[in-house]
């Protein structure tokens, strides 16, 4: 049995060199400035949306929470009730300050600043106190630095620890948590884990199996994500674990159109 073969005509030069000029018109637009700023000012508003989510909105509800409590026991334990009080209004003043220094990183800089070491962690031990005093839970931190990180990143590993321990004093019904930071050069390693009763479903999780099956907390691992980091999610009935990597010089789409 004879197999005919069905010739096709080759291409002339000039289909092909017009091929390539759609092809590289193709490149430029989807690639072009403005479509870029456009990405990056969408970038920035979601940035922004979860900062308000994240660290404002979490600070009011605790707050709303605290107050909430306050009027059940003020008849019966005014001592008490004042001193609450006074954990409210500092906790309110210290948001004020932390609202104003985050407006502050929204103006343009000539150049990144950077965190000491003893900053970021007299901050987030700061948190934990705080968060501590909001809820029942007794929290262990502890922190290996050995190198500054840019003023941004710090902002974020702040936001991605207060989230991480609001979560736990709001739903795992853990009595004690632990928060590790490490700063090694290029990379910043967080761990966060309690001894509650973990998530619904058990096992280990990175964020991609996380995303595909949308599990875990949606505004934590989009703000990993946003900062090219890795998660691991650990659950189990005893407790649960958060294992986030984020790399040093990592830079979003909007800080590489800036000047």
């Amino acid at each position: 049995m004879t197999t005919k073969h069905l010739l096709v005509p080759f291409q002339s030069d000039q289909m092909l060199e017009g091929v390539a000029r759609q092809v590289t018109a193709d490149i430029n637009q989807s690639f072009s400035k403005e479509r870029l700023e456009r990405a990056a000012a969408s970038n920035e508003r979601v940035r922004l949306a979860r900062e308000l989510h994240d660290g404002l909105l979490q600070s009011l509800t605790a707050a709303a929470l605290q107050l909430d409590a306050l009027s059940r026991v003020i008849d019966n334990n005014p001592t008490g009730a004042s001193k609450r009080l006074r954990d409210i209004e500092d906790m309110i003043a210290e948001e004020q300050h932390d609202l104003r220094r985050w407006i502050q990183t929204l103006r343009p800089a000539s150049s990144p600043s950077m965190v000491p070491n003893g900053e970021m962690t007299a901050a987030i031990e700061k948190l934990c106190c705080r968060i501590e005093q909001q809820s029942e839970l007794r929290i262990r931190f502890s922190s290996i630095s050995r190198g500054m990180i840019p003023r941004n990143l710090a902002d974020e590993v702040y936001r991605l620890i207060q989230e991480a321990l609001s979560n736990i004093a709001r739903h795992a019904c853990a009595h004690n948590g632990r928060v590790s930071l490490e700063v090694t050069g290029p990379r910043v390693l967080v761990v966060v884990e309690d001894d509650g009763r973990g998530f619904p479903y058990h096992g280990s999780y990175d964020l991609s199996s996380l995303n595909k099956t949308r599990r875990g907390p949606a505004s934590l691992m989009e703000r990993v994500a946003s900062l090219a980091g890795d998660l691991t999610l650990t659950s189990t009935p005893a407790g649960s674990r958060l294992d986030i990597g984020l790399p040093v010089g990592h830079r979003s789409v909007a800080d590489k159109l800036s000047p």
